[in-house]
């Protein structure tokens, strides 16, 4: 018998993923920003978008981020360009992980997949708290 008929046997349609978008400047900051947003979209945490094509006005990507659940920019330096690109396009409600205030020094913290894990779960520490205080 095909159960895929029965209405009670249907999963429930699983809630969107917050989308994570990263500074990925030229500094280390910048590339651990990077690797953390490609880490929380490995472990499932969130999916990924485009910076770059948020601030190029790329119709599509931007789309996706207006209409993300949940939106997390991760900053690598106190320059803040991620957040300020949002801004720019008008986009204001957003989780702000700033790893500078982490303790990320622009060309001094090294590159490391513990330094990334670290960061990740700091982040996912992050989108849960939101999640949990949003109604």
């Amino acid at each position: 018998m095909n159960d895929s008929s029965n209405p009670s046997s249907a999963k429930p349609a699983a809630a969107p993923a917050p989308c994570v978008l990263a500074c990925s400047g030229c500094s280390r900051a910048g590339e651990l920003a990077d690797l953390t947003a490609r880490r929380l979209q490995k472990m499932g945490v969130a999916k990924m978008s485009c910076l770059a094509g948020v601030g190029g006005h790329v119709k599509s990507i931007t789309t996706t981020v207006q209409r993300a659940p949940e939106l997390l920019m991760i900053d690598g330096c106190p320059l803040e360009c991620g957040a300020n690109t949002l801004r720019l396009v008008g986009i204001t409600e957003f989780q702000h992980l700033k790893l500078h205030e982490l303790g990320v020094r622009k060309h001094e913290t090294e590159v490391t997949s513990e330094a990334v894990q670290a960061l990740a779960d700091s982040a996912a520490s992050l989108l849960n708290e939101a999640h949990s205080v949003s109604p």
